[in-house]
């Protein structure tokens, strides 16, 4: 019966350590494949990466070659399209401001040239802006000035102009022009491209 029991215990020992090695090589297995999958993933998503980058630099190789192979009347029909959307846009912009608006920015146009003008009489050009708009404008931008007349821009300067004034020393030897057509060209000269993206997105520009 001593021989029955000791065989019995030695068979449970052979069994627990059979089945403690069988759950660390189920572990070690569980590791390895969950890092062959991490790795799997990895690659995955690097080899994404890099057919994506390979997309976008034949798309852009494409671009340029088709770009390059377009009549040049093409290019500057469209560089011309652009441009007066971007007129149209601006003038759309201008309709819309009120004049408390125009106001503001004219002030702060004719600010600018407050050292110029300091302490001079002055004669005022408006276009666009009714006499005491113009003179309210002008005084509050250059206190100190004396405004002797209001009159109105001339109808091709007033064209070009838009809205606004021009400020002339009475001596006409200083001159400033605080004008919506001064900041179109301030915006076109400073801004374009950042302004066609705004309109069409980053790829109109190329």
């Amino acid at each position: 019966m001593e021989i029955v029991k000791n065989g019995e215990l030695l068979e449970g020992q052979i069994m627990e350590d059979a089945r403690a090695k069988a759950g660390r090589l189920r572990d070690a297995a569980d590791k390895e494949c969950a890092a062959i999958a991490a790795e799997g993933e990895q690659h995955l998503r690097d080899e994404v990466r890099k057919l994506q980058e390979a997309h976008q630099a034949q798309v852009a190789t494409m671009r340029s070659e088709l770009e390059a192979a377009l009549p040049l009347e093409f290019r500057r029909a469209r560089l011309a399209f652009l441009q007066e959307a971007l007129d149209r846009a601006l003038a759309d912009w201008f309709a819309g401001l009120s004049d408390a608006a125009v106001g503001r920015i004219i002030r702060a146009q004719v600010a600018r040239g407050a050292d110029a003008l300091a302490g001079r009489t002055v004669n005022i050009l408006a276009a666009g802006l009714k006499p005491d708009q113009a003179r309210a404008v002008v005084a509050a931008a250059l206190p100190g000035v004396t405004i002797s007349s209001v009159a109105e821009l001339p109808a091709g300067e007033a064209a070009v102009a838009v809205r606004g004034v021009v400020v002339e020393s009475a001596d006409r030897g200083r001159r400033l022009r605080a004008t919506l057509g001064e900041l179109k060209e301030q915006l076109m000269d400073g801004h374009r491209e950042e302004l066609i993206t705004a309109l069409f997105g980053k790829d109109a520009i190329r």
